[in-house]
């Protein structure tokens, strides 16, 4: 019974660590909010296709999903072994654009449908606005050829920021899930359809994030020790409603360059 009791302890023990370990790595790279406003400003320059401003605004959010893939890999292996393999890896590379973008023009005259073509286009578009804000904004590396055997790419390579820039960063981007959520409610007003029922989820989205926003403003200020633990608890349901909201939302996406 005591081996028992000892097992169950160290369980415990290993599975916090396990999260503790994987929000580290999370802070790392989660920008999924600030994507998404950027991806949509992209509709001021990009022609109007049917579904390539939801897409682009999909695709802009879809690579940090690789967040997601680390933590259900390290059930299986080691988190730094996961890690190791597919963080800002494979969902961060040109070739996983080109491919998608591939497959969905296959895709699109396989079905006879153009409109597969447009939101491969769309995300593969999105993507890259990604890379060029992670390169740019991020202060870390990215392995954008991935599986190349080439170092990653990493421009701010002879210069770290302290650490309460990184919080700040962080704590914005509950800022921008709050203001997509807005975004999306004010968009259904605008024009109904029959995926408006998700108008009195995102109210309920937009409210948590919210008060997410103000709780990390709170942890920035006081710098606590477990900010980045928190963190990672919230951000990892906030990127995929982000995500799901806007496949949900497509229809009240859909509307022609201004």
């Amino acid at each position: 019974m005591i081996g028992l009791k000892n097992n169950f302890a160290n369980s415990n023990i290993t599975y916090v660590n396990f999260l503790h370990q994987l929000c580290i790595k999370l802070n790392k790279m989660a920008q999924a909010g600030l994507h998404a406003i950027i991806g949509y400003q992209t509709k001021r320059i990009i022609p109007y296709e049917k579904r390539i401003i939801p897409a682009i605004i999909f695709g802009s959010m879809l690579p940090d999903i690789d967040i997601i893939v680390v933590g259900i890999g390290s059930l299986f292996n080691n988190l730094m072994v996961a890690e190791k393999l597919f963080h800002r890896t494979f969902t961060h590379s040109f070739f996983t654009l080109i491919f998608v973008y591939l497959f969905f023009a296959i895709l699109s005259e396989l079905k006879k449908n153009p409109t597969f073509k447009s939101v491969g286009k769309g995300i593969a578009i999105g993507m890259l606005i990604h890379y060029l804000t992670d390169s740019i904004l991020w202060f870390n590396k990215i392995d954008l050829l991935w599986p190349l055997p080439i170092n990653p790419i990493d421009i701010w390579n002879s210069w770290s920021p302290p650490k309460p820039i990184i919080h700040a960063l962080l704590t914005i981007e509950f800022f921008c899930f709050r203001w997509y959520a807005w975004f999306l409610i004010k968009k259904h007003y605008e024009k109904p359809n029959k995926h408006s029922w998700i108008i009195m989820h995102l109210n309920i989205w937009k409210n948590l994030e919210t008060w997410i926003f103000l709780l990390f403003i709170f942890l920035t200020i006081w710098e606590v020790s477990w900010f980045k633990l928190v963190f990672g608890f919230a951000y990892i349901p906030s990127l995929i409603m982000a995500l799901f909201s806007t496949y949900a939302s497509r229809d009240a996406l859909e509307c022609k360059t201004e």
